[in-house]
């Protein structure tokens, strides 16, 4: 189903297809998940995301999708984590591209030269 345009991307994790859904319900879990308002959000990707960040973007896409279809959610942070063993470099460009493309309050992000990330080490050792 990727459709960057309409915020959805496809990933591969443990051989079966799971769709990350960048919509608004993916917007207020993601929030609520790394513990920042809306209006902060562009301070999350200005200096690149932790690998708690990418966690938490990936796991609120896969389940406002999930949630979304009425679908089982079998998944919580932890497996999302173990998810990211199988998702490469180029894949996580890809997906953190279909979020900046996605619509916020119907503002691209394409539009927030802060919206680009890449990812950053974790503050914890």
């Amino acid at each position: 189903m990727t459709n960057k345009k309409r915020g959805y991307i496809d990933i591969t994790v443990d051989g079966k297809k799971q769709t990350l859904h960048f919509s608004m319900n993916f917007w207020a879990e993601f929030t609520e998940q790394i513990g920042v308002s809306l209006q902060d959000i562009g301070s999350v990707f200005e200096s690149g995301i932790s690998l708690n960040g990418l966690r938490a973007l990936i796991y609120s896409a896969a389940l406002a999708n999930d949630l979304e279809k009425g679908n089982k959610v079998d998944y919580n942070l932890y497996t999302v984590g173990t998810w990211l063993d199988d998702i490469d470099a180029e894949k996580i460009n890809e997906i953190i591209e279909a979020m900046s493309e996605s619509k916020i309050l119907g503002n691209s992000l394409k539009t927030n030269p802060k919206g680009a990330a890449k990812p950053k080490p974790s503050k914890k050792q």
